[in-house]
């Protein structure tokens, strides 16, 4: 068999082979522009924590309008290592004239002018809140309602282990010079039940999904392209997998020494990552709470 004939026969096992897959459509550039790092105050000092999204919800009475959200997962409102929340974060946003602008932005959890709505049950990581940063000065979109998904529709979707997924996000090593920059990485569903997994000893219900996933990452949107119906043979829906929790083994460590090698080696990432569930945000988006405060 000559050598180009070898290729061709390659091209096409790699093509239709059962189990070799690949996304088959372009990523969206516009999804890069749903993203926003969340940064706190360090001494003085803006330091980034994590990634955010924004997510807008139509009004079914009222031709474009929308109300629009803010989404993280809700160690990224916290200081590194606390489970206690800010009460000030500030996002970093792209202006459309060049650069970027720290803008600060209170956050209150009850009270009258309460804006940080999170899950009925608290091993939820997620934070939601009203944002709607000034569009005519910050480049910045929101992925609209029908990318989200409900748990009947997440159950009634293709989601299987190898399904391909991507997320833009925070790159901590580079955040962008004069500007934000997202990058974007892909993986993969490597576990997909309907059983809880222990996050940090305490049971929840998560996608894992095979990637390299860091600090920075936290809260940022995870997407996949998937079918409601296995017959249908029209191009795949973009739908929101859920929100990057974070990768196991975050949570500090101690250092173990390999004796034979005499060195330090952190036993920190074992390369699976936690996402919340998009059914998650679905129900803290549309209960009852946010519901009335929007008024649809």
């Amino acid at each position: 068999m000559s050598r180009r004939l070898l290729k061709i026969v390659i091209f096409i096992f790699c093509l239709f082979a059962p189990g070799v897959k690949g996304i088959a459509f372009p990523l969206p550039p516009e999804i890069k522009s749903v993203a926003t790092y969340i940064l706190i105050n360090n001494e003085g000092k803006l330091l980034p924590n994590g990634t955010g999204f924004f997510v807008g919800l139509k009004n079914p009475s009222k031709k474009n309008n929308f109300s629009v959200y803010l989404v993280t997962a809700k160690n990224v409102l916290c200081p590194p290592g606390t489970t206690q929340l800010l009460d000030q974060i500030y996002l970093l946003l792209t202006k459309k004239e060049g650069g970027s602008e720290a803008v600060s932005l209170t956050l209150r959890l009850q009270g009258e002018k309460k804006n940080v709505f999170l899950h009925p049950d608290p091993i939820v990581d997620l934070a939601v809140m009203p944002v709607l940063p000034d569009r005519t000065r910050y480049d910045l979109k929101y992925i609209p309602d029908e990318y989200l998904l409900t748990k009947e529709a997440s159950t009634n979707l293709i989601i299987h282990e190898g399904t391909e997924v991507f997320f833009p996000s925070l790159f901590l090593p580079y955040t962008g010079a004069g500007e934000m920059y997202s990058c974007v990485r892909l993986g993969s569903f490597a576990l997909v039940t309907d059983k809880k997994i222990e996050w940090q000893g305490k049971p929840t219900a998560l996608y894992l999904i095979e990637t390299g996933s860091y600090g920075g990452n936290n809260g940022a949107p995870v997407f996949f392209y998937s079918e409601s119906n296995p017959a249908s043979r029209g191009q795949p829906a973009l739908k929101l997998a859920g929100v990057m929790q974070g990768t196991f083994g975050d949570a500090p460590q101690e250092i173990k020494i390999i004796e034979k090698r005499k060195k330090a080696i952190p036993f920190s990432n074992v390369g699976f990552s936690a996402v919340i569930p998009a059914y998650k945000l679905y129900e803290i988006l549309f209960s009852e709470e946010l519901k009335r405060q929007r008024g649809f």
